[in-house]
């Protein structure tokens, strides 16, 4: 048997033997090390659902893991958010939203979570640039003869929604102040709802940002794009600002989050792979073809992105004076 000759040889393997223990237990486990369910704040069928799925599909190849895409729509995007910010802060329950996720504690009184402790950005996923349709009932063709129609009318033009503070509502609310028309809000819970109903013209114009195989197929009619400059998908359709409003431009974003707390190696591993899922070629056709623009890119620039938009959307929200019943 081999004695220690000192107590300061003995003091000296102590705190190496103590360094090599707590190196083995906090060493992070392989990530993902089980099923990642993937919440997502809004119904199957629509835009924000078949990033998802498309996301999953690529995630799951990746990591050999099993990805569930669970759908929990409602409550403004709440109810989704409130199941990522309790799960456990290990990586494996994701989020998928927009922007009210960023906009809700700004018109809200309580939540059931802390947005800034309990949630933990990961990405931004895509971009989205809208498109303004009406129905074909409607009889125009452009945002001006829309703005015509519309302008003496003793009622306001109805304008529908995926939900309150989504891209949809607030790209609607500021249209009405740039332009000064009269629009009342419909907010409906996820986009198929509000297409339906602009389809059998119940609502009268929508800014909308999922409705790519609705113009293709003509059941609706395009007015203008809220992009800077034209689409590469509809090269055709003016922007708003080409028709007469130079100071509008807005487009729709959905990013990916995790329960705050989460280990930031984990959390800039899935960045990472998110990243890595969108620069495939085949991804970006596929985004491409429901008309968004892959993004990507590290946890600490997605903060930066929902810094600068709840800061920008804020001024629309006092400005109209947008709040939630």
């Amino acid at each position: 048997m081999t004695h220690f000759r000192t107590l300061s040889q003995l003091a000296a393997a102590l705190v190496l033997t103590a360094i090599g223990t707590g190196a083995v237990a906090s060493a992070p486990a392989a990530y993902p090390s089980k099923p990642v369910r993937l919440v997502v704040a809004y119904p199957p069928g629509g835009t924000t659902d078949t990033q998802a799925r498309i996301l999953a599909q690529k995630l799951s190849e990746r990591w050999r893991q099993t990805i569930i895409v669970d759908n929990r729509p409602g409550g403004n995007t709440v109810i989704a958010t409130a199941a990522v910010a309790s799960a456990e802060p290990d990586g494996h329950t994701l989020l998928l939203t927009a922007m009210p996720v960023a906009l809700n504690p700004l018109v809200m009184d309580s939540l059931p979570y802390d947005t800034k402790k309990d949630l933990a950005p990961v990405t931004l996923l895509t971009t989205v640039p809208g498109v303004v349709i009406t129905n074909t009932e409607q009889g125009v063709k452009s945002l001006p003869e829309f703005v015509e129609k519309y302008k003496n009318g003793k009622a306001p033009a109805l304008f529908g929604s995926a939900g309150n503070l989504t891209f949809t509502h607030l790209s609607g609310e500021l249209f009405a102040n740039r332009s000064g028309l009269k629009l009342e809000h419909v907010p409906y819970k996820g986009s198929a709802g509000a297409h339906q109903d602009l389809i059998g013209g119940r609502v009268d114009i929508l800014f909308d940002n999922g409705a790519l195989p609705l113009i293709q197929a003509g059941r609706v009619v395009p007015l203008g794009v809220t992009s800077r400059t034209r689409l590469p998908w509809l090269p055709e359709v003016p922007t708003v600002a080409e028709q007469g409003f130079p100071d509008y431009e807005a487009a729709a974003w959905f990013g990916i989050f995790t329960r705050g707390g989460t280990p930031k190696p984990v959390v800039e591993q899935i960045a990472k792979d998110i990243s890595w899922a969108l620069n495939l070629p085949e991804v970006q056709q596929q985004f491409a073809a429901a008309g968004v623009f892959a993004e990507g890119g590290t946890p600490e620039d997605f903060q930066r992105h929902l810094d600068a938009e709840t800061e920008r959307w804020a001024r629309i929200i006092r400005e109209q004076n947008i709040t939630l019943q």
